[in-house]
């Protein structure tokens, strides 16, 4: 599960440089606004890599902010599924899809993994 957690924050930083440089993006058929949000997207997934990084290392001790993170996903994966199509074009469906793997693995492969419960991760409770 450690290094599940690492390859997702590796992820996040790749995703975020992808929205650094609107040639790069648009190059694969993604209709951002405005740069602006690209790179505030970026920051905010960046934030989260660090995150991911950082608890890959200790996730026994900061397991709980890798589930927050499941939630993140599942919030971007609704959107990216419902109207990001419509908004950004047709990478939202891919990116909307691993966001909800990622959220999913997260979710359950955690719980396992630590040998705890969804209550104590979902409330940083120590075991």
């Amino acid at each position: 599960m450690q290094r599940i957690v690492f390859i997702s924050g590796i992820w996040n930083i790749a995703l975020g440089a992808g929205l650094l440089v609107p040639a790069l993006y648009e190059a694969i058929g993604m209709r951002i606004p405005d740069p602006f949000w690209g790179w505030i997207l970026c920051a905010f997934l960046w934030y989260t890599a660090a995150v991911l990084i950082k608890a890959a290392k200790d996730l026994k001790r900061r397991g709980s902010f890798v589930y927050w993170e499941a939630l993140l996903r599942y919030a971007a994966a609704a959107l990216l599924l419902t109207i990001g199509p419509g908004v950004i074009g047709w990478p939202a469906w891919f990116i909307g899809s691993t966001d909800l793997a990622w959220g999913l693995i997260y979710t359950f492969g955690l719980p396992r993994a630590l040998g705890t419960t969804h209550k104590k991760l979902l409330f940083d409770v120590s075991n």
